[in-house]
This record gives C-alpha cells, sequence and structure tokens, in this order.
C-alpha cells in the first residue's frame, strides 16, 4: 500500500491525473476513512476533469491563464473541505503552478513584455514565486509600475523574491511597506524566508486570533525583522507620524474594532521610532515612545 500511495503522489506530481485517481480508488477501497487517500483522489478527480479543456487550450498566455484560474477555484474547494495541507495538495500545486509558468513564459519569450498585461505579468511574478523560482520572477515582475503604486498582494511576493535571492534588506523593507498597507493580504503559506518561517512557528497561537496578521507585523517590529532597513524619505514619515496620531485619538476614543486598532497603532508607533529623523519629529517620536512603554 505504501508503494502503491507514492507512486499516487507521484502521478500527481508530473500531471498523470486519471492514473492517479485510479491508484487512489484503489487505495480507498483498503482504507476509505484516510484523509491523504480522500483528498488525493478528490484533488486528481477535480484535474482530470478539466484535462481535456486544458489541453485543448492553445498555448502560451491562454493555457497559462486558464490554469491559473482553475486553480484558484481548486485552491478555494481544498481549503473549503480542509484538504490544502495534505501532500497531495502540494504535489499537484508545484505541477499546476509549474505548468502554468511555463506557458506564461512561453508567451513572454514568443512576444515580449507586450503579450503579457499587467495582470499577466503579475500573475506569472507570482507563479514563479510560489514554485520557488525567485530569479526569473524579479525579471517578469510588472517593475516599469512604481513600487508605491503596486498592489500590496504583489508586494508581498516581491519582498519574498527579494529576501530570496539575497537582497533581504530591501525584501525585509518591502515586507514592512505590504504590512503598512494591508496585513490581511499577507500570504504566509508561500513564505520560505527561513527567519521569517521561524517567526511564523514562533506564532503559531497568534495566528489562528482575530486581526492575526496585524499583530504578527506588530510581532515582526518587536522581533527585529524590520530593524536597520532602508531609509525614509520626509514626506512618507510625515504622513506616518499624522497616521499614527489618529490611531492614538481612535485608541483613546475607542473604536468598533480595538484590537485592530491597538495593532495599527503600534506598528506606527514602531515605525515612527525606527523611521523618523529625532531633529525634526520630536513631538511623534516622543508620542511612539509613550505608546510603546505601555505595551
Amino acid at each position: 500500500m505504501l508503494q502503491k500511495s507514492e507512486e499516487a503522489l507521484h502521478s500527481l506530481s508530473i500531471g498523470e491525473f486519471e492514473k492517479a485517481k485510479s491508484l487512489y480508488s484503489v487505495l480507498l477501497d483498503k482504507d476509505p476513512d484516510d484523509l491523504d487517500h480522500i483528498s488525493g483522489y478528490f484533488i486528481a478527480s477535480f484535474w482530470d476533469n478539466r484535462l481535456d479543456l486544458v489541453l485543448r487550450t492553445r498555448e502560451g498566455k491562454e493555457r497559462g491563464k486558464l490554469l491559473l484560474n482553475y486553480f484558484s477555484d481548486f485552491e478555494i474547494e481544498s481549503k473549503k473541505r480542509q484538504y490544502h495541507k495534505t501532500q497531495a495538495y502540494y504535489s499537484c500545486q508545484k505541477c499546476i503552478l509549474e505548468e502554468a509558468s511555463e506557458h506564461l513564459k512561453l508567451a513572454y519569450r514568443w512576444e515580449g513584455a507586450n503579450a503579457l498585461d499587467f495582470d499577466s505579468l503579475a500573475d506569472l511574478a507570482i507563479c514563479l514565486v510560489k514554485v520557488g523560482d525567485f530569479k526569473s520572477a524579479l525579471e517578469v515582475f510588472p517593475l516599469s509600475l512604481a513600487q508605491s503604486r503596486m498592489p500590496t498582494q504583489l508586494r508581498f511576493f516581491l519582498a519574498e523574491a527579494l529576501c530570496m535571492t539575497g537582497r533581504d534588506r530591501e525584501g525585509r523593507d518591502l515586507y514592512m511597506r505590504a504590512f503598512l498597507e494591508e496585513p490581511d493580504l499577507f500570504p504566509w503559506e508561500s513564505v520560505r524566508f527561513l527567519p521569517l518561517q521561524q517567526q511564523l512557528q514562533n506564532a503559531q497561537t497568534l495566528l489562528s486570533e482575530p486581526e492575526a496578521f496585524s499583530w504578527f507585523a506588530v510581532l515582526l517590529w518587536q522581533e527585529g525583522f524590520f530593524s536597520n532597513g532602508l531609509p525614509a524619505v520626509y514626506p512618507e514619515v510625515e504622513q506616518w507620524a499624522k497616521e499614527m496620531q489618529r490611531m492614538h485619538e481612535a485608541n483613546l476614543r475607542g473604536s468598533h474594532n480595538p484590537k485592530k486598532v491597538k495593532a495599527r497603532l503600534l506598528f506606527y508607533a514602531y515605525l515612527i521610532k525606527e523611521k523618523a529623523p529625532g531633529n525634526e519629529f520630536r513631538e511623534a517620536l516622543a508620542l511612539a515612545k509613550t505608546i510603546l512603554a505601555e505595551v
């Protein structure tokens, strides 16, 4: 049975979904309650049912986009059934994302950057990060778009690619800015950067709480993950100081979501303490230190 289970996983990993489905069917006859076998059968069936249409779709951009659309549905259904942490899921994820990225790269090679619109370039970059091809990801990230206007989700993935290619000072700074914008979009399941993985492991209890990633971002400040980052420019520090003051007032008044407000306030306080030049932001620094002293 162990051999059949390994064979089924291998079949999933190379896209032989009909064979994988058949093998999981045999395994389920022997052990109908085994979660790995149940999830494997579901996953193999999901992709086997869509394979004909995928293969009939034109190679390149069209097939790559179709695979990513199906993968989005697959993620939702797998999480709904609690199959997203099984070996079968990870084997299939790698197979599909590698195939999707190959087809999007084909379009990129055939027709250049103009072949792919912004969304397609972003999809390809995210795909490459998820399968661990960080160098290629950096080559196709739509960097012509200023980072200040880049969608938050894309910032998180670009930060990971930077960290994983030896540019971790830039990557950590970009992670900080992404957490500043929208912590709930943090794609924690795609993290491979070891220092961040370790922080995630240390925060397992925290991650099950409401506003988990707002508080995780505060924890990263406390653990020094964002320390010694890139310098900030005056206008953004000024904006951060105003936002910290606003959050401080909201925290004093009380709000409908006090935990989130508190987490965001602490994030801004750490940010001001780290980034604000003391001779120009004395009041903001004093307030930040007061806020942090109350933690």
